[in-house]
């Protein structure tokens, strides 16, 4: 069957407690749906595997959905996978027995993971007396103090008898009310937390879609396998429909990969919007009901959405953490995983299996750090603040190489016009500084602080050649550019040039660029050498002598010759036309005037009409106007040169 799923809101209520307190049961009388659907589940008479479950709303304007956690210690990792991401929760407290060790380590998770309501039920209600259960509510409003569930009501109820069950339903609709709406960045993400295989559709995997949307048809990647497959169909509350979108559980048929390549685990999404990483940095709160203390470098293993990672702790700001404490930490990973700031977490310890904290990922994609680093515990805490220091912190994180907001947004987890916004407000206080602008490659930001040592490494780069090179008055931008570009990219190396030429600090000319207010220093000898050679070539001329013959005449050695020679060229005192000939500026002007006299006149000059005109040999001619083609002047045209 075939239909258009509204586009009402789900809310997605899981339930928590210990094993054989009646979770399944509950779910059951208040749907009419059993939840256990494996064999195994039903032989044994305990829930093994998460249980999805529908309740009807009618009239209402939120659909319910329930997330049945299995209660046994041994399966608390499945119980966190399907509690990652819930609106609500129901604790299911059997009369009977009372807060039992799976209350306490259920309760637990669901405060670390950031659960903000819900509901107690106390069930088996058929089973005590009123006085029972008036003890019970009172050691439960106590257990409960001071967290999410403190003002939670507390619900006697029997699934055997329907006992309660309406009154429970009512403040099931009640909490669905008050359950905020989450962010939706936009981008289409999904954790797995079921893979199984529909007789005639083959491959599904099922989850909560965190963000975006998706579409029949759509191409999604299976993080972090990097595995690429088609949506064939898609199935909400058990019917068919032509996509999915934020908030909703959701199955999706997938084609182009196999069952043994999925598991709960993955995450679903847009190609390329999410990183594999094996490391992840997060404020971590460690219960202060746990009796130990953890050391740098515990072995433990973090739950992440519907992950599970074996790891170890780095921690970033301290040397141990007490029960009660929380410190900046970084989580080496033993197995690739994705994750987005913001994301909750639960730490359990290795061995013996327990639940000893959680908290929330900061940086999902961060270097190695070294421990005690002012700077990283610095950038670390910007990332804990709202919206504007998480963007601050991600542009100073991505150095020197330019972002654009999306991907500022792609990376922290948040909605592209929002992280826009920040960042136009941020460049308006001139703490981002745009890349190439009107470039179409689409605008890009640095850094103030990047941009500005950006800036000083050029300056550098410029002032270290020069010193090199004390004869030389201008740089080659190809030297300057292939030192920058070890560090950044040739956009951001234009723009901070064409920012230098603009503020007065170097200029260009042609393919160089000096340093504004830069002046070669010679020495007295050099000064007057450099003079002699000047006025040997002023004096000859249309038909200079060789470079070789002046230094001979001078008297001076090779080298030396070279280094006036080239403070002279630099200068634009004398221009080198080739190898063989060099004119002095004023003589090469002269020509130049003449030349376009010529060509004015005649429209167009051969080498032998310049030749005639200068009365040179057919060297000099041939290549001064090889020189005005280079330079742009004139253009050559057969054996005719004309303007160009």
């Amino acid at each position: 069957m075939t239909s258009t799923i509204a586009e009402t809101r789900q809310v997605i209520i899981g339930t928590a407690g210990h094993i054989d307190h009646g979770k399944t049961a509950l779910v059951r009388a208040l749907t009419g749906i059993d939840a256990d659907t494996l064999p195994e589940e039903k032989s044994r008479g305990i829930t093994i595997e998460l249980g999805f479950v529908f309740m009807e709303t009618t009239g209402f304007n939120r659909q319910i959905v329930f997330i049945d956690v299995p209660g046994h210690e041994k399966l608390v990792r499945t119980m966190v996978a399907g509690a990652s991401n819930i609106d609500a929760a129901v604790l299911v407290i059997a009369v009977d027995d009372g807060i039992s060790a799976q209350t306490v380590e259920h309760f637990d998770i669901l405060r670390l993971l950031g659960i903000e309501t819900g509901i107690i039920a106390l069930t088996k209600m058929d089973l005590v007396d009123e006085a029972r259960i008036r003890q019970v509510s009172d050691e439960i409003r106590s257990f409960v103090a001071g967290s999410f569930l403190s003002e939670a009501p507390i619900i006697p109820v029997s699934s055997l008898t329907g006992a309660g069950v309406e009154q429970l339903k009512s403040a099931l609709l009640a909490v669905a009310e008050k359950v905020k709406q989450r962010q939706d960045s936009g981008v289409f993400r999904m954790p797995v937390d079921r893979v199984f295989v529909m007789p005639g559709f083959g491959v599904v995997i099922a989850g909560t879609v965190l963000s975006g949307r998706v579409k029949v048809g759509d191409r999604i990647e299976v993080f972090p396998d990097g595995l690429l497959a088609k949506v064939r169909g898609i199935q909400i509350h058990n019917l068919s429909t032509p996509e999915s979108f934020f908030g909703r559980r959701t199955a999706l048929n997938l084609q182009d990969v196999k069952k043994e390549q999925l598991r709960r685990g993955q995450c679903a999404g847009a190609p390329g919007s999410l990183s594999p990483t094996a490391r992840l940095d997060a404020r971590l709160y460690l219960l202060k009901s746990t009796n130990r203390e953890l050391n740098n470098r515990a072995r433990l293993r973090i739950h992440i959405e519907t992950d599970e990672i074996i790891c170890r702790l780095a921690l970033l700001d301290r040397d141990r953490l007490l029960p009660g404490e929380t410190a900046l930490v970084q989580f080496v990973l033993e197995s690739p995983t994705v994750a987005l700031p913001k994301d909750r977490f639960i730490v359990r310890t290795f061995s013996p299996l327990r639940t000893v904290g959680g908290g929330q990922i900061l940086d999902a994609l961060p270097l190695k750090h070294r421990r005690l680093d002012p700077l990283v515990l610095d950038g670390l805490k910007r990332l804990e603040g709202g919206l504007n220091e998480a963007v601050e912190q991600a542009f100073l994180k991505a150095g020197a190489a330019p972002q654009s907001p999306g991907e500022i947004a792609l990376g922290l987890g948040a909605r592209e016009d929002e992280v826009r916004i920040v960042v136009e407000a941020q460049r308006d206080l001139g703490r981002l500084v745009r890349i190439g602008a009107g470039s179409p490659s689409g605008e890009r930001y640095l850094h103030g602080k990047v941009y500005d040592e950006l800036t000083e490494k050029l300056i550098d780069s410029v002032k270290s050649y020069l010193a090199k090179h004390p004869y030389r008055l201008l740089v080659p931008l190809a030297d300057v550019q292939s030192q920058f570009l070890r560090t950044a990219d040739k956009q951001t190396f234009e723009t901070i040039i064409d920012d230098l030429c603009r503020k007065g600090r170097l200029y260009k000319k042609d393919s160089k660029v000096g340093l504004v207010g830069y002046e070669i220093s010679l020495k007295p000898p050099e000064r007057g050498a450099a003079g002699r050679i000047e006025e040997i070539f002023r004096k000859a001329g249309f038909a200079p002598p060789l470079e070789e013959d002046v230094q001979k005449e001078i008297g001076i050695a090779s080298n030396a010759f070279e280094n006036l020679m080239t403070y002279l060229i630099e200068l634009e005192k004398l221009v080198r036309l080739s190898e063989k000939v060099t004119y002095h500026r004023e003589h090469l002007q002269a020509v130049r005037e003449l030349v376009a006299r010529l060509v004015k006149a005649k429209r167009s000059i051969t080498v032998g009409e310049l030749r005639d005109e200068l009365s040179v040999s057919r060297k000099y001619a041939l290549s001064l106007l090889e020189y005005f083609d280079n330079i742009g002047f004139t253009k050559r045209e057969g054996d005719k040169h004309v303007m160009r």
